[in-house]
């Protein structure tokens, strides 16, 4: 037994040790002590050579020169590059002339005005790099900032550096999207244009890729758990983007919950109308009929995909009629499901054996309250399993309502998802929302069927 013991305390020693290494690193890196001042100018010149810079910017960054004077090194395995910058000064040549770019030159050679971002891009990438080309060196000081990770240097490219080493074009860009208004001059005639299309298309022209992210310089694992709490901070805290999931779960539980109402009134009465008319020996015109709807409506429900079927209810019938997108979801899964409820249903009832009717009968009870006091109750209990599990699919499907561009929780996961360019936490949070309200449905529904065992004992 002491054996046991000890083995089991050098297990959680070892086990131990190892997380503590891999979380305060015992493997001490030389990689920053080891730096040269010529590998150092190696790291500067092919860094903000590979950052992603518009036509304009390529014409500052050919003349752009950075040279490492000196290296020292923090305490937070950083690397410290002392450098002298030269680059042209595009911001005193440009910042002067933001009105004079749409003089009279709002007008495409056609005729027709610049509308779009990208028609403004277009014109004013020529006009930007004439200027650049007229722009006069200057020299300033910059320090420049490398951080220890996994024995690599990572550039800090702060947004001041960027701002420094390309001319001030960073700058340009903040001050371009305040502007809220441009004086437009030219013919005598005022034209009004989107200021936001201007912004963006002027941003364009100067527009720098580069990460302004300090590098994580922890161990392996924290930097995970630093991932993951920058990502959720991305995807639910910025911008209130919490507040879109919840909303859109509120939206599909009130569709399922519509739609499972219309599916359960009408699977019964389908299954009803069918019933009826397999058993009865008289069958009149009138229930000949209503059978005849009924297998046509189970036959297209059934054999054509619910995704067809709510673009087909929506764009093509209800949104002509000026039907909003949740009345619509709302009656395309209620018919969807109804098919299925009234074939889960009929099963059920004709699973019945003949001599409950027949006893219902001799007891002076007519054919329909047979059915509703002997037969269904019967049958209701034998397909509650089946039924609980169409009311699952139900909820599932209703997924889908983002095709019409209704505003449900898939909805939602997929408009984070499409803003913050990470698909991993938002579509996982929405997997993990409906498999919670999976697991609540059906655990109701195993307290509904243990209720209905212990009233047959």
């Amino acid at each position: 037994m002491k054996k046991k013991l000890i083995a089991l305390i050098i297990a959680i020693a070892v086990v131990a040790a190892v997380i503590v290494g891999l979380v305060f690193g015992i493997k001490k890196s030389t990689t920053a002590s080891e730096i040269s001042l010529d590998k150092a100018q190696e790291m500067v010149n092919a860094d903000f050579d590979k950052m992603a810079k518009t036509e304009p910017m390529e014409l500052v960054a050919q003349k752009n020169n950075i040279k490492v004077n000196s290296i020292s090194y923090g305490s937070e395995k950083d690397v410290i590059l002392d450098c002298t910058v030269s680059t042209l000064d595009i911001y005193s040549v440009i910042s002067p002339r933001y009105n004079d770019f749409l003089k009279a030159d709002v007008k495409k050679a056609n005729g027709t005005m610049f509308k779009s971002a990208l028609d403004f891009k277009i014109e004013f990438k020529g006009k930007v790099a004439e200027l650049a080309n007229e722009a006069q060196l200057i020299e300033k000081k910059l320090t420049i900032t490398y951080y220890e990770v996994d024995d690599t240097l990572v550039l800090y490219a702060q947004r001041d550096v960027v701002d420094a080493v390309y001319g001030g074009a960073v700058k340009i860009t903040d001050e371009v999207s305040k502007i809220t208004t441009y004086k437009i001059e030219g013919s005598g005639v005022e034209r009004k244009i989107e200021t936001k299309n201007v912004n963006k298309g002027f941003n364009e022209c100067l527009k720098l890729s580069y990460n302004a992210d300090k590098p994580d310089t922890s161990s392996p694992i924290i930097r995970v758990w630093n991932d993951f709490k920058s990502d959720f901070h991305k995807n639910f805290i910025e911008h209130d983007r919490w507040l879109s999931i919840l909303t859109g779960l509120w939206t599909t539980i009130r569709l399922t919950i519509f739609a499972l109402l219309i599916g359960i009134v009408i699977g019964f009465l389908v299954a009803f109308v069918r019933c009826t008319y397999d058993k009865l020996d008289r069958r009149g015109p009138f229930l000949r009929f209503f059978n005849w709807i009924c297998n046509v409506y189970l036959t297209l429900t059934r054999g054509t995909p619910v995704v067809v079927q709510i673009m087909i209810i929506y764009f093509v019938i209800f949104m002509p009629l000026g039907i909003n997108k949740f009345l619509s979801a709302v009656i395309c899964f209620g018919l969807n499901s109804g098919a299925y409820v009234a074939e889960i249903v009929r099963g059920g009832i004709m699973s019945i054996d003949n001599g409950q009717t027949e006893a219902g009968r001799s007891l002076g009870f007519g054919y329909m309250p047979t059915m509703f006091h002997i037969v269904f109750p019967q049958a209701f209990k034998a397909v509650l399993p089946a039924l609980a599990n169409e009311f699952v699919v139900l909820l599932k499907e209703t997924s889908i309502a983002f095709y019409i561009g209704l505003g449900d929780l898939m909805y939602a996961g997929n408009a984070i998802r499409a803003a913050t360019y990470s698909a991993f936490m938002p579509l996982v949070t929405v997997a993990i929302i409906y498999l919670v309200m999976v697991l609540i449905l059906s655990k109701l529904v195993s307290l509904l069927e243990r209720k209905l065992r212990s009233n047959e004992r």
